[in-house]
């Protein structure tokens, strides 16, 4: 496998971003170089007529030994875990058009397409519903489908209002509750949805930004089409 060179020009040609981090502060950590600086210090200002113990000073030198390789085995891992993210952003690229299944209370209607995606149901129900509401929280369109069993069940709306219109394209909110028991309780939804582009976020790891949606973790995928 070939290594890869994680600079901002690679993931601006790749269609690629990568956000920024914030945290610009001072590091609390103890380096190297720091230690060595407090060793020679310590050396400089010994007393005299009581110097330090050719014992004391070898072990601060194992001490300093053991801190240098420390520092380059996290310098590696670093390096490491930056090509590794890399790589793992050059492959979520090829995603970008394709179709998500992700958890998620919103959907993506376009012009002539429709929201698909399940329902997870914790248990058998009496009655499922489906309620899809607009942005302003109206509802645009009621879908019973009765009785079912446990387990995850596919849903689609077809982008028609409860009216028989078409609905105007943009996000909306799907609302699903089941009859268990006698008592009305919402259910979970995964949504598919088109990714629209991929970033690498600053606390390590890869974004899918998704049409109505927004960003959510590659790890989050449930199923590509």
């Amino acid at each position: 496998m070939s290594t890869i060179d994680n600079n901002a020009a690679l993931l601006e040609s790749l269609g690629l971003s990568r956000q920024k981090n914030q945290n610009t502060g001072p590091s609390n950590e103890l380096g190297a170089n720091d230690f060595m600086t407090l060793m020679i210090a310590q050396m400089q200002h010994q007393d005299p007529m009581d110097p330090m113990d050719n014992g004391d000073f070898i072990a601060q030198l194992a001490q300093f030994s053991a801190t240098s390789g420390i520092q380059d085995l996290n310098t590696s891992f670093a390096s490491l875990s930056t090509s590794l993210q890399s790589n793992q952003a050059l492959q979520a690229s090829s995603l970008v058009g394709r179709n998500v299944l992700i958890a998620s209370d919103s959907g993506q209607l376009n012009e002539a397409g429709e929201v698909e995606g399940l329902i997870i149901l914790e248990s058998s129900t009496q009655q499922l519903n489906l309620g899809v509401y607009d942005q302003n929280g109206a509802l645009v369109r009621h879908i019973s489908m009765g009785g079912q069993a446990s387990g995850s069940l596919p849903f689609s709306w077809d982008g028609l209002r409860d009216d028989g219109e078409r609905a105007a394209p943009g996000t909306y909110e799907l609302r699903a509750n089941a009859l268990i028991d006698g008592e009305v309780t919402a259910m979970e939804t995964l949504v598919f949805s088109d990714v629209e582009s991929v970033s690498l976020s600053s606390r390590g790891g890869v974004l899918l930004n998704l049409a109505g949606i927004g960003s959510a973790d590659l790890s989050k995928v449930y199923q590509i089409k």
